[in-house]
C-alpha cells in the first residue's frame, strides 16, 4: 500500500506539473509571432530603408557622441555581427555604434542601425546579459518596427503628409532632401522612429531570445537583464532613460521569458555563453559618464 501511495503521489506530480506546462504554453504571449515571416512587404523598399537608415544617422551624430575607442568598438560590432548573423534578417549591412552616455539605454533605427549606450555596458554584469539588450534591438530591425512607425505617420490624417515628404525628401536628397533634412532632424530628436508600442518590445524580446539562443548564449541572460533593470526602476529609474517608458514591466517581460524558455528552450538557460574575459576587459574601458555635451541631445527610445 505504501509502495502504491508512493507511486499515486509521483503520477499526480506528474500530471499536475503537464497541465502547468500546458497552462503556461495557452497563455504565452509570444505565440502570435511564432512562425511569422518578415519582409519589407507593405513597407518602403529595402533600398529606400537603407538610405534613410543613413539619413537618420547622420542626423542623430549632430545630437549624441559616439565613443572613439576602437576596442570598445570593435568589441561590441563583433558581438552585434554574431547574433544579427543568426537572426531573420542576415542580408543587411548591419552596424552598431557604441553611444557615450551614462544612461542604462540601447535603441534601434531602420536599415540595420543599433545603438548601445555606454551605461548599459557598464550595468551588465555578463556578456550574456549584453548580447540579450542587442539581440533585442536587433529585433526591432527584423520585425520592421521602425518601418511601422513610418508607415503610421503616412496613415496619419493631420501630420501624416508631413512626416511622408519628410521621409521621402530624406531619401531623394538633392534640395527637397536638404530642407527635408531639418524636418527629419526634428523627428529624430523627438524619438519618433524610435517609439514602438509595447506589442512591439515583446516582439522585440522574443526575436532576441531566439538570437541569444541561435548564437549559443546562455538565455538565462536575458531574465538577468531584466531582473537588473526591475532593481534598477526601484530606486526611481533614473538612469535608465527612457527604457521603461514604452516597454512592458521587467518583471512581465521576466515572466514572457521564462514561459517561453519553459515550453520550447528547456535547459539553454544553464548552458551556453555567459561570460568571456574580452567584456570584463571591455568594462574597464568603458567611460562611466559622458566625456562631452553634443551641442543638442536626444533621448532616443529603445
Amino acid at each position: 500500500m505504501k509502495l502504491f501511495a508512493n507511486w499515486h503521489r509521483m503520477l499526480t506530480l506528474v500530471i499536475v506539473s503537464a497541465l502547468f506546462v500546458s497552462v503556461m504554453a495557452a497563455q504565452n504571449p509570444y505565440d502570435k509571432f511564432r512562425n511569422k515571416e518578415y519582409t519589407n512587404k507593405g513597407y518602403m523598399s529595402e533600398q529606400d530603408e537603407l538610405k534613410l537608415a543613413e539619413q537618420v544617422h547622420q542626423e542623430l551624430l549632430k545630437q549624441m557622441r559616439l565613443v572613439d575607442d576602437r576596442s570598445i568598438n570593435d568589441y561590441v560590432n563583433r558581438l552585434g555581427q554574431n547574433l544579427a548573423a543568426r537572426s531573420e534578417r542576415r542580408n543587411i549591412p548591419w552596424k552598431f555604434y557604441v553611444v557615450n552616455d551614462k544612461t542604462i539605454n540601447a535603441f534601434a533605427t531602420l536599415g540595420g542601425r543599433v545603438y548601445v549606450h555606454t551605461g548599459l555596458i557598464s550595468a551588465t554584469t555578463s556578456e550574456a546579459q549584453l548580447a540579450s539588450v542587442i539581440g533585442h534591438e536587433i529585433g526591432h530591425i527584423v520585425g520592421r518596427h521602425g518601418l511601422e512607425n513610418v508607415k503610421r505617420a503616412n496613415s496619419m490624417k493631420t501630420q501624416g503628409a508631413v512626416i511622408g515628404a519628410t521621409i521621402l525628401g530624406a531619401i531623394l536628397g538633392g534640395q527637397q532632401g536638404a530642407e527635408a533634412g531639418m524636418a527629419l532632424g526634428s523627428l529624430v530628436a523627438g524619438g519618433f522612429l524610435m517609439k514602438h508600442s509595447r506589442e512591439a518590445e515583446r516582439e522585440a524580446d522574443f526575436l532576441g531570445l531566439y538570437n541569444l539562443k541561435n548564437a549559443n548564449y546562455n538565455t538565462g541572460g536575458m531574465i538577468e537583464m531584466f531582473q537588473m533593470l526591475q532593481q534598477v526602476s526601484k530606486g526611481g529609474g533614473g538612469s535608465l532613460g527612457s527604457i521603461l517608458a514604452s516597454h512592458p514591466d521587467p518583471r512581465e517581460r521576466e515572466a514572457n521569458t521564462r514561459t517561453e524558455i519553459s515550453a520550447y528552450l528547456q535547459g539553454t538557460d544553464r548552458r551556453g555563453i555567459s561570460n568571456s574575459n574580452e567584456f570584463q576587459r571591455l568594462k574597464g574601458l568603458v567611460p562611466t559618464a559622458q566625456t562631452s555635451t553634443p551641442a543638442r541631445k536626444t533621448r532616443p527610445r529603445p
